[in-house]
């Protein structure tokens, strides 16, 4: 067997997971790997190393993925631009909003996004194809990014910036209200199509929950007063979590949002502020004061003191490597933190979405969507 040939039947499972993965079905990806392994016989370079020969099989195949993809003119409707809305008036507003602002972009931008978020290319496959680092690569996924959400702004007319809503157990309604009257336009998160959807949101709330988060995400076992559990959703939320912190997407999290903001940068949590000796029965309904942080970005959108309202058992221990808290109650629980590496990152151990939170909820809704609003 020529080298050619056992470099191919070595990589022919990874290239036939990749060409599935962009074209969408198994019957093509067959023919186009097929096709690939034509052309390395036929074209690829004899004298080159092993490690060669695999970029040049694999880059060889996205390009006829793309190739494919052009054919079936996919990319006058890519999935950016109708797979994550649906049929109603409203939907199919932002459908042809979202087709508008594709054409807006300029050609490059089109193509880093049609080939990140429609074929499915990592960051580092998208490197690769267009003969730049993995790191490049991103920079030029998130700028083309930005401009098409600014775009699509544009094009709905209304300056409302798109503030997805990771929700917890609790109703979505005051959620969607207090974003609205601030001003964002409110989009659940649909977790199949989470970073389809985040590739034009503006900002991400994540919402409160009675499920308390899995010990064993922050390397603990289950103690006394641990409530229900549900470690796939938690694994879930953190990939949706992580993926807009990579992008540098403003983040508002409450309550259980808080807490997943400090275990996606490594922290731990109290897993039951009484059973643990911590904090005070104030947590767990009542109102209380707190007091912000000097220099902080939680005292430039609230103020140094507020009156907060707390529902809640588990709380922020151990901080995580990056994560600063900048409010304290005066029993010593974390309410407020911040991630001063980000734009925009707020986790707030209280519930800013209810009504009786009507001047700090409302300023900390508002700085969102300003903070949306300048992305």
């Amino acid at each position: 067997m020529t080298t050619i040939e056992a470099i191919f039947h070595e990589q022919r499972r990874p290239l036939l997971r990749r060409l599935h993965r962009m074209v969408g079905d198994p019957e093509t990806a067959a023919d186009l790997c097929q096709e690939t392994f034509v052309r390395a016989w036929r074209k690829a370079p004899r004298e080159a190393t092993a490690d060669q020969h695999r970029r040049w099989l694999h880059r060889t195949a996205s390009n006829l993925a793309i190739d494919e993809l052009r054919r079936r003119r996919l990319r006058d409707h890519a999935p950016l631009d109708h797979e994550r809305w649906g049929r109603d008036d409203a939907s199919v507003a932002d459908r042809l909003h979202a087709r508008e602002a594709l054409e807006r972009l300029a050609p490059h931008e089109r193509l880093v996004l049609l080939l990140r978020f429609e074929a499915g290319l990592s960051h580092r496959e998208l490197g690769a194809l267009l003969d730049i680092s993995e790191e490049a690569a991103r920079k030029r996924v998130e700028r083309a990014r930005a401009a098409f959400s600014a775009a699509m702004r544009d094009e709905r007319g209304d300056g409302a910036p798109v503030v997805l809503f990771l929700r917890g157990e609790f109703a979505e309604a005051p959620f969607r209200a207090w974003i609205e009257a601030a001003g964002g336009h409110f989009e659940p998160v649909d977790h199949r199509q989470a970073e389809l959807q985040l590739a034009t949101a503006d900002a991400l709330v994540l919402g409160a929950s009675y499920r308390d988060i899995d010990p064993s995400l922050y390397g603990e076992q289950p103690r006394f007063g641990l409530g229900p559990t549900d470690r796939d959703a938690d694994l879930a939320d953190l990939r949706v979590l992580k993926t807009a912190l990579a992008q540098d997407v403003p983040i508002v999290g409450i309550c259980r949002g808080h807490q997943l903001i400090n275990i996606a940068y490594g922290g731990s949590l109290w897993q039951d502020l009484p059973a643990d000796g911590a904090g005070s029965p104030d947590h767990t309904g009542g109102g209380h004061r707190i007091r912000t942080g000097e220099h902080s970005l939680s005292r430039r959108v609230m103020g140094r003191e507020a009156e907060v309202a707390s529902e809640h058992h588990q709380a922020v221990r151990r901080l995580g490597r990056g994560v600063r808290p900048s409010s304290i109650s005066p029993d010593g629980v974390v309410e407020m933190v911040e991630v001063p590496s980000r734009r925009f990152v707020l986790g707030l151990q209280w519930h800013a979405e209810r009504e009786d939170m009507a001047h700090a909820g409302a300023a900390v809704a508002e700085a969102l969507v300003a903070a949306a609003r300048a992305a």
